[in-house]
């Protein structure tokens, strides 16, 4: 039996799964509640009214407003770590430094890429698993959309065009870590700020390009989160055209075929997907059971903190293109001290 305990105790690490809408587990406490050899034995939050209704909700013997007390006294096997992305790298190290064996690590994984590389160094020297919370990598239904454009099937991809809402560090690091789950290590970036704003001016929403190595061409749009929330893909291959739709739960897909309206013309008609949405779409309880196997089995997670550094990495050259007009910023980065901030 692993024990587990969560550093912030608000929407990723417990409130989420008070929303009566969601039909599944959303949050780290709630993942923990339900997987299999997982133990939940602490919680710690500033918030003392935050700290206690998770308590409350989740049955947690262990409440503490200081999780450096919690970390020396509990003897966690693994620490979810679900604040503001400035204060991830003072907690993994104080996790660390009392022989935690993993971290689930909110995303973005920091907040500069020298901070990253800082966090990764920790773990990797201590043989720490750094997890990250790039839910939809731990998804069976992603997976097969992976292999289904890696194996050719949507045929040379053409264009890729991103739409999200809600900031470039915030949604953003999502959409940039699918991106690079489903195409691979990006080339070089040109960005612009959004006329959508976000209403965070900490996070602003950035518009752009991303050139993979691949080849392949990307655009990202952003919209109003005020408006309504959006997190899409829609992805052009010489044989068709797939659309993730609802948040990543769901697709579209369309099939090339001999137009009604023009002889010498080929269409794009809507027809039946070839994969399989209708499963059980649990994602961190699939992240945390896959945190327990990397555990038993000393696998390496499918988000490691590598991954989080690439999205970051991403976000960062989006902000440094933004600032300077559009500039094209060929990756790697050389400055790993660009600030970013996310809720």
């Amino acid at each position: 039996m692993f024990r587990a305990g969560i550093v912030g105790c608000g929407r990723m690490g417990s409130q989420f799964d008070d929303d009566p809408k969601r039909k599944f587990v959303a949050t780290h406490a709630g993942a923990y509640s339900v997987v299999e050899g997982m133990e939940l034995v602490a919680a710690c939050d500033l918030d003392e009214e935050k700290l206690a209704k998770c308590g409350r909700r989740w049955q947690i013997p262990i409440l503490c407003q200081d999780y450096r007390e919690m970390l020396r006294k509990e003897k966690l096997d693994i620490l979810s770590i679900c604040t503001w992305n400035s204060t991830h790298l003072e907690i993994a190290e104080e996790a660390v430094n009392n022989s935690v064996k993993a971290i689930f690590c909110e995303k973005p994984i920091a907040d500069s890429l020298k901070n990253a590389d800082e966090m990764i160094r920790l773990c990797q020297e201590k043989g720490v698993i750094l997890q990250i919370d790039h839910k939809r990598r731990f998804d069976k239904f992603h997976q097969e959309i992976k292999n289904f454009l890696q194996d050719g099937k949507l045929g040379r991809i053409q264009q890729v065009t991103f739409y999200y809402t809600s900031g470039i560090a915030n949604a953003g690091s999502h959409m940039f870590d699918l991106l690079r789950f489903y195409f691979g290590d990006v080339d070089w970036v040109q960005a612009i700020y959004s006329r959508n704003i976000s209403h965070n001016p900490d996070d602003p929403n950035i518009d752009g390009m991303v050139k993979f190595e691949n080849g392949i061409l990307g655009s990202i749009q952003a919209c109003d989160v005020e408006e309504f929330y959006l997190f899409e893909m829609d992805c052009l291959g010489t044989k068709g055209r797939l659309n993730l739709t609802r948040d990543g739960f769901d697709i579209d897909f369309y099939e090339v075929g001999q137009s009604k309206l023009f002889s010498e013309d080929m269409d794009l008609f809507h027809t039946a997907s070839p994969l399989n949405s209708d499963v059980p779409r649990e994602f961190m309880v699939a992240a945390v059971r896959h945190l327990v196997e990397c555990l038993t089995e000393g696998k390496k997670s499918l988000s490691s903190g590598e991954d989080g550094r690439a999205a970051l990495e991403l976000i960062c050259a989006f902000h440094e293109s933004a600032q300077a007009d559009g500039k094209r910023i060929t990756l790697p980065l050389k400055d790993g001290d660009i600030g970013i901030k996310s809720r």
